[in-house]
């Protein structure tokens, strides 16, 4: 099928935008990579706070991350109907609203701070782990400015700004680490915590880098007049808050499922949890590129929006799909061809080779489905529709997916294997779910 030119300028338009945030998820998740080494270099004790530590802080700040999704459909949709003069009101009160979150989930991490010694964690990871999320805490206020402004500027159609941000404070993450944990270059050797002075140093220079571009980068100026110009509305303000909540609920619901699934796996034996934690780490490599396109479809529907143009939503949300689809089809090729060899980057035990292999396969299963509900997701927040979605959600995974791989690992006695099982499931539900959502909202339009 031949395609036409305005078919290709969609696809072009479509990659334009995901692939800069396909970048800062692959440029984030290296730098989580070399800051594991680096701690583990610490030794034994140090690792184990760090990884629970993040543990905890993980799903906060993936909460923020969501919420903050709420900024592009609202400006997005004003950006498609020319009103700009609401566009400057939603970022000063989208700002606000994300200022908010940030000391709320502040809050909350200070609240588990306390609670750190009550947790059953052994007596030797308790002090460190307190000192590690201390600065970690002291980093989210930053962070969720930073996602205030980088959502505002994916909701104009511009996500290289932030992606450019981002790789630069991946770089000043890994030299603060480098100096602070080892005490380099003149800095003193702070061990683990140095490991937090990095991230809050790479998060404050995010946030301070992104106000100084929005106040004085000639790109923004109109836009940051606009905000100047605008006004506080307690209407707005709330209107972020509450479509923000779910979104974040949505991202950390299914965050909170394969860690569910995961703590499953360690009931089992050492072997399954080696084999789970090769093909997770595997996995991402399909859903970052399928949330790079679905953060791109999101942008587009919401200008098709604010256009009232249904048939740019239906092709904006195709598009979407059919690269999906192409990249789906090479992430499967790669896990069934590659089933064997690719543990091989992380063991050389065979037994957790081979059973690493069969959840490959399973894997390979469900790309499809994960990736048709990213999309669908990405479209429906472009809607800025988000609690119906977040019900899906906990349907699909909590109901469904984490009981279905239960079953499937204890009962019916496919062991770790099993605990895979759940996920094809309720992935088909999430996907068929969200297409109703997305045929209904649609037929209103």
């Amino acid at each position: 099928m031949k395609l036409t030119n305005q078919q290709i300028a969609e696809y072009k338009k479509t990659l334009s935008l995901s692939i800069p945030v396909i970048i800062a998820q692959a440029g984030q998740i290296t730098v989580g990579l070399i800051d594991n080494v680096m701690i583990g270099q610490l030794g034994t004790t140090s690792f184990a706070a760090a990884s629970f530590t993040n543990t905890l802080f993980s799903l906060v700040l993936m909460f923020g991350m969501g919420y903050s999704f709420a900024l592009t459909p609202l400006i997005g949709k004003n950006f498609g109907e020319k009103k700009f003069d609401s566009i400057g009101t939603w970022i000063k009160n989208g700002l606000l609203a994300n200022a908010f979150m940030g000391i709320a989930l502040s809050v909350l991490l200070l609240i588990l701070y306390i609670l750190i010694p009550f947790m059953g964690q052994p007596t030797s990871i308790i002090s460190q782990s307190q000192d590690y999320l201390a600065i970690l805490i002291t980093s989210v206020f930053p962070m969720m400015v930073f996602y205030g402004f980088k959502q505002f500027a994916e909701g104009i159609g511009d996500t290289k700004t932030a992606m450019k941000i981002m790789l630069w404070a991946n770089a000043i993450n890994i030299i603060g680490n480098y100096m602070f944990m080892y005490g380099k270059l003149g800095a003193p050797q702070l061990g683990l915590i140095g490991a937090g002075v990095g991230t809050l140093l790479a998060r404050i220079f995010m946030a301070i880098a992104f106000i100084v571009l929005f106040c004085k980068n000639k790109n923004y100026q109109f836009f940051y007049q606009l905000y100047k110009k605008s006004i506080f509305s307690w209407t707005k303000f709330l209107q972020v808050i509450k479509l923000g909540i779910p979104l974040g609920a949505q991202i950390v619901m299914e965050a909170s499922a394969f860690g569910i699934c995961s703590i499953m796996v360690g009931w089992i034996n050492e072997v399954g949890m080696a084999a789970h934690q090769i093909a997770i780490s595997l996995s991402t490599l399909g859903f970052m590129i399928y949330q790079g396109l679905g953060a791109g479809t999101t942008i587009r529907v919401s200008h098709y929006k604010g256009e009232i143009n249904k048939n740019g939503i239906v092709k904006a949300t195709k598009t979407g799909m059919h690269l999906m689809f192409v990249y789906c089809a090479f992430i499967i090729i790669v896990f069934i061809g590659g089933r064997n060899l690719l543990p091989y980057l992380f063991t050389t035990n065979d037994t957790v080779i081979k059973l690493a292999a069969q959840m490959l396969i399973v894997c390979s299963v469900f790309q499809l489905v994960d990736g048709i509900q990213i999309i669908l997701a990405g479209t429906l927040r472009g809607f800025a529709d988000a609690r119906i979605p977040a019900v899906f959600t906990f349907i699909s995974y909590f109901i469904i997916s984490i009981p279905f791989s239960y079953l499937s690992a204890f009962i019916w006695g496919y062991g770790a294997v099993g605990i895979w099982f759940g996920f094809p499931v309720g992935l088909f539900i999430c996907s068929s779910l969200f297409q109703l959502r997305y045929k209904f909202i649609l037929n209103r339009l």
